[in-house]
């Protein structure tokens, strides 16, 4: 795991890193040839050819009667810019990196069979190397400036950097955006169709595997739209189908002989009006899950109206919370919080309201058993129950939490159960911020935004 710390984590990171490395190596490579093949041999050839002349000059000095020798030197400083001198010059010890001098020393050396030691001296305007060369009457030192060879190594060097640097991040930026972009709106559209939003059709254009891949994620979702809004219409048609035979059987029961037991039709009616609302629950969960028309209201007076009349619930409504919110899903959902802490609980249900952190929250809390955490997504399923038994005194009919859960992720609200300190449980309900938001489009649903059938 150590080895891969230094690896990024994001695809366009990876990318940059491989182009940086990629570029370096080549960059490294081209200047080693260019060096070694280009300005090595000519820097060689440019360094003999002024040791050469440096040497001619000296040697040339004292062939030359006392009369010539000025007019000499001043030619040979304006025609090659050489200087030479008698005298010792006044040496600068401070360290000049000049990489040409090497091959300078090494064509002297090769020239007059011996070490030499090149010295250097600066000037108001110019720095100069100086060597030694035997003369007939002592040394001569013969000179040239920096400006005399026109490299600039360091110079180009940095430039060579700062022009690879620009075309590594250009490239990544134009790489890894034509590969990433892509990929981020189909990691957004995927991550809608977890949250039950049926994304906008994505576009199939960019290389082959994003156009197959861009347009396998359309039939697909396409596909997962239309399966769930069957399966919609096939469970609101069997809910309402049943409840047919379910009139005739109540028709029936109301038509029993006057001498048949009370506590059997007793009985019977209560299995009727069971059956009764499990087929109203169905039909509930199965349509009308998709976001409806939000309005701005005060939560205060929505949370009041539900708990109004409640037994064991404690409310205290608080300075105005407004929010831009289906109240119709709203009341649902915060009303089935309420129903099952109620009926898991036989203490106190309390119900808070918090608008100080720029998202509402509303909290319903009770100290009932909890719900451990390992299941706290798991209720969330429909028919799914804790309670071990069938009866719905005791267990519910396992959707409530499932059609509080589906309206939230409707209306773009976060629902959230955590434990209780001191045991119990607390159900959160965030909502979005105070600020008009064009409503998603749910699986199943029809949008704020769509118009309206036979429009």
């Amino acid at each position: 795991m150590s080895r891969a710390r230094w690896i990024p984590a994001t695809l366009f990171g990876r990318t940059l890193l491989t182009l940086l490395v990629s570029f370096t190596l080549f960059g490294c490579v081209t200047f080693w040839v260019i060096v070694t093949y280009a300005l090595t041999p000519v820097a060689q050839r440019s360094a003999s050819d002024l040791a050469n002349i440096m040497v001619l000059s000296a040697r040339t000095l004292h062939q030359l009667p006392e009369e010539m020798r000025d007019d000499y030197c001043a030619r040979l400083r304006r025609d090659y810019q050489i200087m030479l001198r008698e005298e010792r010059p006044s040496t600068d010890p401070s360290h000049f990196f000049f990489p040409y001098l090497r091959k300078v020393t090494q064509a002297l050396e090769e020239r007059l069979g011996r070490p030499v030691d090149i010295v250097s001296s600066l000037d108001s305007e110019d720095r100069w190397f100086w060597v030694a060369l035997d003369g007939r009457a002592g040394n001569i030192w013969v000179g040239f400036p920096r400006s005399r060879v026109q490299t600039r190594p360091i110079e180009g060097l940095s430039m060579i950097v700062a022009v690879a640097l620009m075309l590594i991040i250009v490239s990544a930026l134009l790489i890894a955006g034509r590969i990433t972009q892509p990929l981020n709106r189909l990691a957004k559209a995927a991550e809608q169709v977890a949250l039950g939003y049926s994304p906008k059709t994505l576009s199939e254009s960019g290389p082959t595997e994003l156009v197959n891949l861009a347009r396998q994620f359309n039939v697909t979702s396409r596909r997962i739209r239309e399966l769930i809004a069957n399966r919609t219409l096939l469970l609101a048609g069997i809910s309402h189908d049943l409840r047919t035979p379910l009139t005739r059987l109540r028709l029936a029961v109301e038509m029993l002989p006057q001498n048949t037991s009370a506590e059997l039709v007793s009985r019977m009616e209560r299995d009727i009006d069971e059956m009764n609302a499990l087929i109203t629950q169905a039909i509930d969960f199965g349509k009308s899950l998709g976001p409806g028309q939000r309005e701005e209201v005060d939560l205060n007076t929505v949370i009041s109206d539900l708990v109004a009349g409640r037994a064991r619930v404690i409310w205290r409504a608080g300075q105005p919370c407004r929010a831009r919110v289906d109240v119709i899903a709203l009341r649902r959902i915060i009303g089935n919080l309420l129903e099952n802490a109620l009926r898991y609980s036989q203490e106190l249900v309390e119900v808070q309201l918090d608008c100080r952190r720029g998202r509402s929250i509303v909290q319903v809390l009770d100290r009932g058993p909890g719900i451990p955490a390992a299941e706290r997504e798991a209720v969330f399923r429909p028919y799914y129950r804790l309670e071990g038994s069938r009866s719905r005194l005791t267990g519910g009919t396992g959707l409530g939490l499932a059609v509080a859960y589906q309206l939230a992720l409707a209306n773009q609200l976060e629902l959230r159960l955590d434990a209780r300190r001191g045991g119990g449980s607390v159900a959160s309900v965030r909502l979005p911020p105070l600020t008009p938001e064009r409503d998603p489009t749910v699986i199943g649903g029809q949008a704020v935004d769509d118009p309206p059938a036979g429009a």
